[in-house]
């Protein structure tokens, strides 16, 4: 039940970001380049803010938890990439790894704030 709530808080604050990138991009403030740094960045804060999340909720061994919600990720893009019909190549492999890092990364941190029991 964590996992999907943790799921669920990462597609809320997914869809914020994009909202907020694509408002941007669409009445001109920001440049294609500004825009693509953007995303980068956001899906970046996406990935470590559901680490700290899933980090704050488990007892122990925060690095193993980000590394379960982290497969879950890469299992849910995959899942989407097939059904889109999108080719893998290096550079999504690439982009698996960083957010994987990302979220393993920020379990780490989760886990040191988490509430003493």
């Amino acid at each position: 039940m964590k996992y999907l709530k943790t799921i669920i808080f990462e597609f809320i604050i997914l869809i914020t970001l994009t909202l907020i990138t694509t408002i941007l991009y669409y009445f001109d403030l920001t440049s294609s380049n500004a825009n693509n740094i953007f995303k980068i960045i956001s899906f970046v804060i996406i990935f470590v803010s559901t680490g700290i999340y899933i980090g704050k909720n488990s007892n122990k061994k925060g690095w193993f938890e980000g590394l379960k919600i982290s497969g879950i990720n890469i299992l849910l893009f995959l899942i989407i990439a097939l059904l889109f019909k999108y080719d893998f190549n290096i550079k999504q492999f690439i982009y698996y790894l960083i957010s994987s890092f990302t979220v393993v990364l920020g379990s780490m941190i989760g886990i040191n704030f988490r509430k003493k029991k």
